[in-house]
């Protein structure tokens, strides 16, 4: 058991150590980025809710 928590221990040390040496990108450059993803997935799920609006009532009128 106590190899466990040393060993556990020794992970979040590393990990800490690793987490410390990473350059994180500027806020600005984030909330852009952020920004524009969420854009692009309002988007793509408006035009695939219209596309299947669409094929939805065209199959509905050929199944008349």
């Amino acid at each position: 058991m106590k190899e466990k928590v040393a060993a556990l221990t020794k992970f979040f040390r590393e990990t800490r150590s690793e987490v410390k040496k990473v350059t994180w990108p500027p806020q600005r450059y984030v909330t852009v980025a952020t920004s524009i993803v969420l854009l692009i997935v309002v988007a793509s799920g408006l035009y695939v809710t219209l596309v299947d609006f669409i094929l939805a009532r065209v199959f509905k009128l050929l199944i008349k």
